[in-house]
């Protein structure tokens, strides 16, 4: 016995074969381009080598700031996009933390120094907070308190006219204080 199927219940039936086919072709397009994607990162792998949560690390991907790579349903990252993103975040703080330490006439504290071995490190402040079981707060401002020897020492960039700079805001000036009078008898 046969059934015979039409109008639209063949539209439907065409129409699925239709797209489970160019599933399939999705899919062998996928393992032929495999190489490609070799040393990708998923989305969890490279929250953890970022030190971030899933969600903040998600929330960053979304709002453009790391690069991905979006296969069908999953984001792929390569292990340099994630490294130029860590080295933009705090590239500037291990610079700071190789001068302080290469320079003996910064006198940094014992706690000091430990902390600049850290940042040379690539690790993260609250990271050596955890390690070194102090509060984000102290280490930030162990990190401030470098930062102000590491100038002392470094000789002053001179400003650049570039027009792509934000001119700083002119120093307010002070009004004399308004006299009190006195109370009416």
């Amino acid at each position: 016995m046969t059934t015979c199927v039409s109008g639209p219940a063949l539209m439907r039936i065409t129409a699925f074969r239709r797209k489970a086919f160019e599933m399939a072709l999705r899919s062998d397009e996928l393992h032929y381009n495999l190489q490609h994607l070799n040393g990708m990162l998923t989305t969890h792998e490279a929250a953890k080598q970022l030190d971030l949560s899933y969600w903040h690390f998600m929330h960053l991907v979304e709002a453009g700031r790391i690069p991905g790579v979006r296969v069908v349903d999953r984001w792929l990252f390569s292990p340099d996009d994630l490294d130029d993103y860590r080295r933009s975040k705090y590239g500037e703080l291990e610079d700071l933390a190789r001068t302080a330490l290469e320079h003996p006439a910064i006198d940094l504290t014992e706690k000091q120094e430990t902390i600049c071995r850290f940042l040379a490190g690539s690790e993260r402040p609250s990271e050596i907070a955890r390690k070194l079981k102090q509060s984000r707060q102290a280490v930030h401002s162990q990190i401030s308190l470098i930062k102000e020897k590491v100038s002392r020492i470094q000789p002053k960039k001179p400003l650049s006219s570039s027009p792509s700079e934000v001119p700083s805001r002119p120093s307010r000036i002070r009004k004399a204080p308004i006299p009190l009078r006195p109370p009416k008898k």
